[in-house]
């Protein structure tokens, strides 16, 4: 079998090179390889240039978007390109842990799942730096749970592992960081066999190069209606 990791990237030169070894240093059952797609949201950082430096590799599936589409649109395009049976989303910064994979893959196989969502709310510490963001996170995963019947925790976070065949029927089309709540309440629109596992979570603040916002809310509630009313 194989794991499709995407890792979607913009102006992360700081980290890029330390998450990438963590994801090649990930040990996965020997059933499994991995294949490692990067997304670059024309970076304008160094990143860009570190990664054209991997090109002839052959590690790593690595595609240049020639201006910044959105987050959402380079996971919908690394998603184009994935060939694994299961495919998990990462950030190229360090506030997800790649070791979470394996746990994440047990509990799919174990409980016969269609998607499992690492969640940061499980876990018994409090991980948020910024407390407006939990509670946002909290409400719109209740939100969705309300709307679309699911029994999501943390529908924003990042490590989202789901089945290939799952993810492409999802028709996904959202352009920025609302893309992981269109993912979450499709999935439970469509009732497909959802779990969730607590992970750690290592947040950054903003001057760290953290990028979601306000705006970025708005967006999202603007897509949990938007996929509600439509037939």
């Amino acid at each position: 079998m194989k794991l499709s990791i995407i890792i979607c990237v913009y102006n992360e030169i700081k980290t890029i090179k330390e998450i990438l070894q963590k994801v090649n240093n990930v040990n996965l059952s020997a059933q499994f390889e991995k294949e490692i797609i990067i997304v670059d949201n024309n970076s304008k950082d160094g990143t860009k240039e570190f990664l054209k430096n991997l090109v002839n590799s052959n590690q790593y599936n690595i595609i240049f978007q020639k201006k910044n589409f959105g987050k959402g649109n380079s996971i919908i395009t690394g998603i184009k390109e994935v060939s694994g049976d299961l495919v998990v989303f990462q950030d190229a910064d360090l506030e997800y842990d790649p070791n979470n994979y394996v746990k994440l893959i047990n509990h799919l196989n174990k409980n016969k799942l269609d998607a499992v969502f690492g969640s940061r709310i499980l876990n018994d510490k409090d991980y948020f730096y910024y407390k407006l963001n939990k509670f946002v996170v909290i409400k719109l995963t209740r939100l969705i749970n309300f709307l679309f019947d699911g029994s999501f925790t943390d529908v924003a976070t990042n490590h989202k592992l789901i089945k290939t065949k799952v993810l492409k029927k999802l028709n996904l089309v959202s352009k920025g960081f609302n893309l992981d709540f269109e993912i979450s309440l499709k999935l439970a629109k469509y009732k497909f066999k959802c779990g969730e596992i607590p992970i750690s979570y290592l947040p950054r603040t903003y001057k760290e190069g953290k990028k979601i916002n306000f705006i970025d809310a708005i967006k999202s509630i603007l897509v949990i209606f938007y996929f509600y009313f439509r037939s």
